[in-house]
């Protein structure tokens, strides 16, 4: 097997706790590049930050974000497998029953097109319990950082199927790294899976490797491991 890109979750797993870029990850980011490797931001965040991110880290590959939902490029050419369908009638609902249900900021600014993001100020089970009961058509996943509301069909690993086609590889020749359990999507489909060590043990098991360190620099180590697996160092 030959892997031919590297996708990696952005908060969490190249960020501090606190979500500031970690230093040792920026840098493990730039030597794959460095050596022919395209590196591919796979967020559940808005495109427009998945977008500023690779620009300032320095990715060649494509961005994909809101879960999957959009895909993009170096010129900011996007592709939008996903869009709000049933959300706002969920939303409408989850907040008549809950008060304290709170958008994401980025919905409040009108900065996502393929779902609803909600603060973790409900819990998930609600929101999946309001979805059986309306009938509705979406899927709800807790990052650890937002409960994402989106349509089935849109997930991480719909979303490196695509962004393969873009650079003119299979899905089976990407090494993913993550953190969540929206990972777990993209786990599916990638030929190599590293997950870092502060992830859920649902996430763990399903990795071919898990990193002995936490966040960035868990990362860190998971890019120079798979760098040493597949004979680029």
């Amino acid at each position: 097997m030959k892997i031919r890109a590297i996708s990696v979750d952005i908060d969490g797993t190249i960020t501090y706790p606190d979500r500031r870029l970690h230093e040792k990850a920026l840098e493990a980011v730039r030597k794959a590049e460095s050596l022919g490797l395209p590196v591919m931001l796979v967020t559940g965040n808005s495109a427009c930050f998945a977008y500023a991110a690779s620009i300032l880290i320095g990715t060649s590959g494509p961005f994909i974000a809101e879960d999957g939902g959009v895909i993009g490029d170096k010129r900011n050419n996007r592709i939008f497998l996903g869009d709000m369908g049933d959300s706002m009638i969920l939303w409408s609902e989850l907040k008549k029953r809950y008060h304290q249900a709170e958008m994401s900021n980025t919905m409040k600014f009108g900065e996502r097109r393929a779902g609803l993001v909600i603060k973790r100020t409900v819990p998930v089970e609600a929101v999946r319990e309001i979805i059986r009961e309306l009938g509705l058509n979406l899927v709800a996943v807790d990052s650890g950082y937002a409960i994402h509301v989106k349509q089935p069909h849109v997930n991480k690993g719909e979303g490196i199927r695509k962004a393969c086609e873009l650079l003119g590889i299979r899905p089976e020749e990407v090494a993913h790294i993550g953190d969540g359990e929206n990972d777990l999507d993209a786990f599916r489909v990638v030929g190599y899976r590293v997950a870092v060590a502060q992830a859920p043990e649902s996430v763990k098991k399903e990795a071919d490797y898990v990193t002995s360190k936490p966040y960035g620099e868990g990362t860190a180590e998971g890019i120079l491991h798979i760098l040493k697996k597949f004979g680029y160092i």
